[in-house]
């Protein structure tokens, strides 16, 4: 039987990807005011901090796009190869759905397919939710953390500037 290629759902998504990406215009992007800080965020030195919500809706779409849109490449191919692999195996639990021969075994792989499915669900989640963090907490000092290690010994300092 020849499965025929549907172009509604297709256009659907594309149309969702095109205006989520679309961006905005030059002039609609607003600079907030933080009164916590004491120089200004933006400057001519800095480059301007990632958006937590770009980072969130990019990593829900594709997972790991997030984390090399906030300058984390190694965490960005981690989350993107775990979903892959994640997806890879709820298509193959579906081929094999299709080929079962009892239905106990029909039963069998829906239920693989099912935990597959939730595995990737998952994955996304943790990769949205990681670049949504990690935008959020791009200007956090780094100079207060530190891990120190010796041969069969570790130690984690925090250092806190006091007013």
């Amino acid at each position: 039987m020849c499965e025929a290629i549907r172009l509604r759902p297709i256009c659907g998504w594309a149309s969702l990807l095109l205006v989520l990406f679309a961006g905005r215009p030059a002039g609609a992007t607003k600079v907030e005011t933080d009164s916590t800080r004491t120089a200004p965020s933006l400057s001519a030195e800095t480059a301007p901090l990632p958006s937590a919500h770009g980072a969130l809706l990019r990593s829900a779409v594709l997972p790991g796009w997030g984390q090399f849109y906030n300058g984390r490449p190694v965490k960005g191919l981690f989350f993107g190869a775990a979903s892959a692999t994640a997806l890879a195996a709820v298509v193959v639990e579906y081929r094999r759905i299709r080929s079962a021969s009892t239905p106990a075994a029909h039963q069998d792989h829906t239920a693989r397919r099912n935990s597959r499915l939730f595995f990737f669900a998952l994955s996304v989640a943790l990769a949205a939710t990681d670049a949504y963090v990690d935008a959020h907490l791009a200007d956090f000092g780094t100079s207060g953390l530190g891990v120190e290690m010796q041969r069969g010994k570790a130690w984690l300092r925090l250092k806190a500037p006091l007013p």
